[in-house]
């Protein structure tokens, strides 16, 4: 016998956990933030310490070839300034320190909710049990909008593992290409065969980048297929680029017949490197939506577990 009164005390000590944490995770980002300052105002601090520690210790003889008020009012001047900078510093510490201490405090007030979050879990998966078993159906819907949500998130996932890797790829292709054009323009302008062989050598391992991203950008492309209802992109085209590249450099005809197409299959890399670059984002914004989601609905259909 499941004891499915505990669930609201359970339901309430998982939100009081769940302000703690989102609590200690603004405390923390603060404290990374004050982190930075303090490097920087420790830095400042050496040098107002420096620079008064220099007047303060100069010789007797470049003392007396000083007015002995504007020595005074510039030693007295470096000191004020040196002193701000101590203040700065400390005050800045002893806020570390608070910090510190509170997500600690925090920590501790989690710690002592763990093992919560697996009973609740628990006891709302028992009570969906006995909901279905009792013909109560007002939870279907939700567990159908979460079956798809999780559905969704898992073929994004497939979605930005491929783009990263064309996004790679390209990267390759481009730094390639990129010295490609130098060496080419070089050769153009009076190289020898050295320079002519740098080129070619270039243009040989950016034409297995080009195939590489080709097939790449085609894996992304049958990920998409189950999102092009949620999501509005632009396709990666690189197949025909493949082609042409590699048929034209195994028929070579002239530097600069090779310059501009090296030229061209640079600008239609960059261009699928913006394209998928922009689709990365789409991505990733997509999957945070759907996670967001997934929270919602999820919170939903305890609040009805709760009141059965």
């Amino acid at each position: 016998m499941h004891d499915f009164e505990r669930l609201d005390e359970l339901a309430r000590l998982m939100a009081q956990k769940e302000v703690l944490t989102k609590k200690r995770k603004r405390i923390a980002e603060e404290l990374s933030t004050l982190s930075h300052e303090e490097i920087r105002l420790q830095s400042e601090l050496k040098k107002e310490t420096s620079d008064y520690r220099k007047l303060e210790g100069l010789s007797v003889k470049k003392l007396l070839k000083l007015f002995s008020n504007h020595y005074e009012e510039e030693k007295d001047r470096e000191f004020r300034e040196m002193q701000l900078a101590q203040f700065k510093h400390d005050e800045l510490l002893a806020r570390i320190k608070a910090d510190q201490e509170e997500i600690n405090s925090l920590t501790d007030q989690i710690d002592a909710l763990a093992g919560i979050d697996m009973e609740y879990e628990r006891l709302l998966a028992a009570k969906r049990v006995w909901a279905t078993q009792n013909g109560i159906t007002s939870l279907d819907a939700f567990e159908s909008e979460i079956l798809n949500l999780k559905t969704r998130s898992k073929e994004i996932d497939e979605a930005l593992i491929a783009a990263r890797k064309l996004l790679l790829s390209l990267t390759s292709a481009k730094e390639d290409l990129s010295s490609a054009k130098n060496w080419g323009m070089f050769d153009i302008l009076g190289g020898d065969l050295i320079s002519s062989m740098v080129k070619h050598d270039h243009i040989k391992r950016a034409s297995g980048y080009i195939q590489d991203s080709s097939e790449k950008a085609q894996l992304l492309k049958r990920e998409l297929d189950d999102l092009k209802l949620v999501l509005s992109i632009e396709m990666v085209e690189i197949d025909s680029l493949s082609k042409t590249f590699d048929v034209f450099f195994d028929n070579i005809f002239s530097d600069l017949s090779v310059q501009d197409e090296i030229n061209r299959a640079y600008d239609s890399i960059n261009s699928n490197y913006d394209t998928t670059e922009l689709l990365l984002k789409q991505l990733t914004k997509l999957q945070t939506e759907t996670q967001l989601a997934i929270q919602d609905v999820t919170k939903k259909r305890n609040e009805v577990l709760l009141s059965l």
